[in-house]
């Protein structure tokens, strides 16, 4: 019976390892399985690397990596690297699968050596286990450069030798950083490839664009064309998302001719295969020479984005000429650049079938700077248009969900997309009801910030909450001013420091409440913030070295562009005693210095053409009005902060998201420079800087990618040239256009802008209100409150009612009599219509 009983285990031992066999085989799919005797010739076989995991047990959540390492074994075996698996469980190799937890991680051999050990957490999928072994494939030939001196190094070794293709990718195992390394194996015996994870190394190296690119990006330095001796190489930033098609695309655009001459007979260029824009300059036989120079220049700063054409119109065919704009009298005005954009016509064609439209823009300059500028702001608005209508034509063919699902909380909808994020809160610690007032003691300084965990707005501020706390470290203490409440856990602690919205951050000196923090929800601003607040407020200044250095922290970049210096004397007591209030409320926002010494005041205030008693405000980015004067009386506080408040805003700043609420509040209309240059932009911060008019004079950068500037101006004057002056009403919602933009002479101007405002000068266009409410009725929640209460305070009255008609008439015999009149009670408070409620009217006895 024993014997049989051993035969049963035995039978069901062997018939479960062979469905864990079939179940792994299918798991792994085209990974080979190494048997433990073939093992060490597996990993020391001429292939490049070879990738191995040792598989002990069926997990459900390793199913997914599986799967993933299946697909990665497919698509590297074009790179000749090998994948395969060992079975611990039937065919252990004893010097791994002895190991605790050698299943999760994946080896990579090189020669019979381990050259690297990934953790699963950091396979996530195929492009994440692609990546990393790309990055061991190319270690020696992709550098992952640590500096921008490493970077400068680079160009400095290939210079007229090689050009350099290098990457900022935000980490090692993205999708972006696959594609740039597969790129760098197939084209390294070309270009240098080399990246970097660090985002400032291409800010330090002052790559184009780096400041303002959010995502991965590629630049090609044009070292090979570049003399020994020079310093830097001629840069092009690839201008779209890093993927397969499109860098394949760009890369091909490299090797092509700086510009080609039009072809006779209508044949083919190099570019019509490349899904380029093209760029033609257009000459006669006269100025052929300029023109050929102005192609040459054309070309190499547009490397990538267009293919650059030469167009004689002596020598090219009336049937050419037509083929390319319907007004071929303008191409015939010499020497001309015009623009075909790729994919224009069919956009166009779809928007208006019953005729195309002239997909050919002409330029108005012909000189390379401003020309090249032009020729960018052209090109960049047109993708984004591209990439605009794209998304709206994917949305309309394939959604998966009707709209009224779909997150229309732009700060929600990201952090939910980020809610994996690992936040480091170490220096930013969590308080209770008995740590609270403890910290309040222990810290001179004390910022905290009350929040809810569950609350979107709280959740991305707490982002930013945790870089300033690292910022803000304190070596010695190895502590921070920064700590945090929150409320759905501490509601008693909240509601004693009166927190009535969130997230709030809130400021305690020496245990007491100071303020409310009002700034922008961001690290940097936040960090400033704080920096401001360990400073006295006022600094007082006893010498002409301490107002020299006070000044110039500011003018150096520390925490504020701004600084208020009051002069006063010893005499001046009562200007004394209004300034020091004044500059605590505005602490932590300016840098604020006092000099109490007359003959030192004067000094410096003839610095400014100043009186004294009186108040500079010094402005490091304002290159129209660097400094402002307070005329007023200073012994009144309320003026005088308030005119500190404004005179820090710039006079003509370039109008962006973050500054665009500090001016909106003053409520007057904005007059925006677009796209203006040298004598336009210093033309109209003169006329800013004298503050003659009511309006808030602004501009807008129209070459960053970071910048509006294209799309603005497009919504407020479609259509419209460059520069475009624009005034804005955002109260009636009037656009109006300035309507000559090549003469801004103050006369000129000044007289549109007043008669734009007096309703002499029609409106070019309106602003639409828009209403952001819910998607769907069933989405109004604040109706249905609404409705709760209304229902509630209906039934109610009818109680009362229904009361008092029960007393009036009790014992009391009804008599015949008219039927009464019937009265509505009258409803108050609600946005929906509610039933009507009769009462009857009794007589009285």
């Amino acid at each position: 019976m024993a014997g049989c009983w051993k035969a049963f285990v035995l039978i069901c031992l062997v018939a479960l390892l062979a469905t864990c066999s079939l179940v792994v085989s299918k798991e792994f799919g085209v990974v080979n399985t190494v048997p433990s005797a073939e093992f060490e010739d597996f990993i020391g076989s001429p292939s490049t690397l070879t990738a191995v995991y040792f598989y002990k047990r069926r997990l459900q959540r390793l199913k997914h990596f599986l799967e993933s390492f299946d697909a990665a074994a497919s698509f590297m075996k074009l790179y000749q690297v090998q994948f395969g698996r060992v079975n611990c469980d039937i065919d252990p190799v004893a010097a791994y699968c002895d190991k605790p937890d050698v299943d999760m991680s994946v080896f990579v051999f090189r020669n019979d050596r381990v050259e690297a050990k990934f953790a699963l957490d950091t396979m996530y999928d195929r492009d994440a286990i692609a990546s990393n072994i790309f990055q061991v494939l190319l270690s020696s030939e992709v550098p992952v450069l640590q500096s921008w001196i490493d970077l400068s190094h680079q160009q400095q070794r290939y210079m007229g030798d090689k050009d350099i293709i290098f990457s900022w990718q935000k980490a090692i195992g993205t999708y972006q950083h696959r594609v740039f390394m597969e790129f760098a194996f197939a084209y390294g015996s070309t270009y240098k490839f080399a990246f970097a994870t660090n985002k400032k190394i291409a800010e330090e190296a002052d790559l184009r664009d780096a400041k303002s690119v959010k995502e991965p990006a590629i630049w090609v330095l044009h070292c090979s064309e570049e003399e020994k001796t020079a310093k830097a190489c001629r840069q092009t930033r690839f201008q779209h998302s890093i993927v397969l098609a499109d860098v394949l695309a760009f890369v091909r655009t490299l090797k092509t001719p700086y510009y080609v001459d039009m072809p006779i007979n209508q044949e083919p260029t190099p570019y019509e295969t490349m899904n380029l824009h093209l760029v033609y300059v257009a000459t006669d036989n006269s100025n052929e020479h300029e023109a050929r120079e102005m192609a040459d220049k054309l070309g190499r700063a547009l490397r990538g984005q267009a293919g650059v054409i030469l167009l004689n119109v002596d020598t090219a065919s009336e049937i050419t000429l037509e083929s390319l704009a319907t007004d071929t009298e303008r191409l015939r005005e010499v020497p001309v650049v015009a623009v075909q954009l790729y994919g224009q016509e069919s956009l166009d064609q779809n928007e208006t079938a019953e005729k195309p439209m002239d997909t050919m823009h002409f330029m108005h300059h012909f000189s390379e700077g401003p020309l090249v500028e032009d020729l960018e702001v052209l090109l960049s608005e047109h993708r984004r248009s591209t990439e605009r209508k794209k998304i709206i034509q994917d949305e309309d063919e394939g959604f998966d969900e009707p709209d009224e699902e779909v997150q229309d909380d732009v700060v929600a909808e990201a952090v939910y997309r980020g809610r994996y994020a690992q936040l480091d809160l170490t220096y930013a610690p969590a308080l209770t009801d008995k740590t609270f007032p403890a910290m309040l003691k222990e810290k001179s300084l004390l910022v905290v910030v009350f929040y809810l965990s569950w609350e979107p707005r709280s959740a991305a501020f707490l982002a930013s909450y945790s870089e300033a706390s690292l910022a803000l470290k304190d070596e010695t203490s190895n502590s921070s001013p920064l700590a945090r409440v929150a409320c759905d856990d501490w509601p008693d602690v909240c509601q004693l420091n009166n927190v009535s919205s969130y997230p709030v951050t809130k400021v305690y000196r020496d245990g007491h409440y100071l303020k409310d923090y009002r700034g922008m929800l961001d690290t940097t601003a936040l960090v400033n913030f704080v920096k401001l607040l360990q400073l006295p407020a006022p600094v007082e200044l006893k010498t002409v070295e301490e107002v020299t250095n006070f000044r110039e922290h500011v003018l150096s970049a520390g925490a504020t562009d701004t600084a208020v210096l009051g002069l006063m004397g010893q005499e001046d007591q009562a200007e004394i005693e209004t300034f020091t209030p004044a500059a605590r409320e505005l602490q932590g926002n300016f840098l604020l210095g006092l000099v109490k010494d007359k003959a030192l005041a004067q000094e410096v205030g003839s610095m400014y053409g100043s009186s004294v008693p009186g108040v500079v405000v010094v402005k490091r980015d304002d290159q129209y009005q660097p400094f402002k004067l307070f005329s007023g009386k200073i012994f009144h506080k309320p003026s005088l902060v308030k005119f500190i408040q404004l005179a820090s805003l710039p006079v003509f700043p370039e109008l962006t998201p973050k500054n665009f609420p500090s001016f909106f509040i003053q409520d007057k209309p904005f007059v925006i420079l677009f796209g203006g240059r040298g004598e336009e932009l210093e033309a109209v911060g003169q006329i800013a800087a004298a503050e003659e008019l009511r309006v808030v004079f602004c501009q807008m950068n129209m070459a960053s990618p970071a910048s509006l500037g294209a799309e603005l101006l497009q919504f407020y004057v479609p259509n419209a040239g460059l520069p475009a002056l624009v005034m804005v009403k955002h109260k009636t919602g009037g656009v109006f256009e300035y309507p000559y933009p090549d003469d801004l002479s103050k006369d000129k101007v000044t007289a549109w802008v007043r008669g734009c405002e007096n309703g002499d000068i029609l409106a070019n266009n309106e602003l639409q209100e828009e209403k952001w409410g819910p998607m769907m009725p069933g989405y109004d929640f604040l109706a249905f409150i609404d409705s709760e209460g209304d229902s509630a305070k209906q039934r109610n009255e009818r109680s009362i009612h229904h009361d008092e008609a029960d007393i009036e008439t009790e014992g009391i015999e009804p008599e015949d009599e008219e039927v009464p009149e019937e009265e509505e009670v009258p409803t108050e408070g609600s946005r929906l219509s509610k039933p009507d409620v009769k009462l009857h009217k009794h007589t009285e006895l």
